[in-house]
């Protein structure tokens, strides 16, 4: 049994919607980290309990436990709560409208004074998360780790009533899995570009409207990672541009390094921003000097015969699909580990990056169809790594990998560079 807590009595809106009667009332983090559980209540099952609680995984409530620290302007949506057990009371304030004197609020009904009022919980009910449950855990790691707040935080809180019967917790699940099933994450594109929290939108944005190199028509504004086939005159994405930074960003080695999680939810001071922009105006700018095919792509007013010469059903450039500067990146990244971003971007630019030949040929372009596909990265990424001498993997597995992908037992890897 949940230990019993003392009584408090929180200021709340009464509702109905279809056959739910639902409280709406403000609750500080303190309390609700000692008094709601998870959604454990939902089944009978130990095991149905166990698989819902295995959803909550540590590192996404470290990542709200830390935006609840460092983000001040931090907000969540409602948490949806059950009760059953002990004695919640509602106590409406129905002497408002005769206490009143404001000529504004002379036309109250009975019906909105009645929604009005105050919802005791005496401490002996069990109370469990049916919508917020990362969000529940991220605030329980919070108060467990100390969060300096005086006062706490209120959040708003959805309390609706869970009978333990058979119905009842059939009622309870089937409100679960809507909650769960209707809501809907921000889409990416709404995040590159409205997002201020989140260091790639950010500098996605700033690399858009402070630099030339994805001006204009240089950058689809697809937020997918699929170029369109009639798209004759942007270098990638600005979905894939997105990812591209998130690597540099968070596997690169490069004195900015966080993971991804808390470069998505925490904006960094100004001055720590304005150095991610550097990072990715700098990166884009060794790749100017280095790859001679970006180099004619980001000097050109018009791009369209450039893109034509380096994307089509011919082949051309990997640096001209998002896939290849989404692996080239990763490349680059690794190489930081031992080498400046100047010479990783420099090294990585002497490896071959026509379609039609080793390493990609047959693996990740198809000659007979003209196409490209998405399958076989990695092994693309260990081929090219394993050419500049960077690669994780044996050469016994590497050289595996590519005869199996390749469907060819005589292949041998690609030579590596001298």
């Amino acid at each position: 049994m949940t230990a019993k807590t003392d009584q408090i009595i929180l200021p709340a809106l009464r509702g109905v919607m279809g056959t739910w009667v639902f409280y709406s009332c403000l609750m500080n983090l303190r309390e609700l980290a000692q008094r709601v559980h998870f959604a454990e209540e939902v089944h009978k099952s130990k095991q149905l309990s166990d698989m819902i609680q295995r959803q909550l995984t540590a590192g996404r409530s470290a990542q709200i436990a830390q935006y609840l620290e460092k983000q001040d302007e931090r907000f969540f949506n409602s948490l949806v709560i059950a009760t059953y057990g002990g004695r919640p009371n509602w106590h409406a304030l129905s002497d408002v409208k005769s206490r009143n004197t404001e000529k504004d609020l002379a036309g109250l009904t009975d019906d909105t004074v009645a929604s009005v009022g105050f919802l005791t919980l005496h401490g002996n009910e069990r109370l469990f998360a049916l919508d917020g449950q990362h969000r529940l855990a991220g605030i329980k790691k919070a108060i467990k780790d100390g969060i300096d707040q005086d006062p706490y935080d209120e959040l708003s809180v959805i309390f609706v009533a869970h009978d333990a019967t058979a119905k009842g917790m059939q009622r309870t699940r089937r409100l679960f899995t809507t909650l769960n099933k209707t809501a809907r994450p921000v889409s990416k594109g709404d995040i590159i570009a409205l997002d201020e929290d989140d260091v790639m939108a950010i500098t996605v944005r700033w690399l858009i409207e402070e630099t030339g190199y994805f001006r204009g028509s240089k950058l689809a504004f697809v937020a997918s990672n699929n170029m369109p086939v009639a798209n004759t005159e942007s270098l990638t994405t600005i979905g894939s541009l997105y990812d591209v930074l998130s690597i540099l960003f968070s596997h690169g080695d490069t004195g900015l390094r966080k993971p991804k999680g808390e470069l998505q939810r925490v904006r960094p001071p100004n001055g720590e921003l304005d150095k991610y922009f550097m990072l990715a105006a700098q990166y884009f700018s060794f790749l100017d000097q280095h790859a001679t095919e970006l180099h004619e792509f980001f000097r050109a007013t018009i791009t369209g015969p450039i893109v034509n010469k380096y994307r089509g059903n011919h082949g051309g450039s990997v640096l001209f699909r998002p896939i290849g500067l989404e692996i080239f990146t990763r490349i680059i990244s690794r190489l930081t580990t031992d080498m400046s971003l100047s010479a990783a971007v420099q090294l990585a630019c002497k490896l071959p990056r026509d379609l039609t030949g080793q390493p990609y040929a047959g693996i990740m372009w198809d000659k007979s169809t003209r196409t490209i596909s998405n399958a076989h990265k990695v092994t693309v990424r260990e081929l090219l790594l394993y050419m500049v001498n960077a690669s994780r993997m044996t050469d016994a597995t590497l050289l595996g990998r590519y005869r199996r992908e390749l469907d060819n037992d005589a292949a041998k890897l690609p030579p590596q560079l001298k």
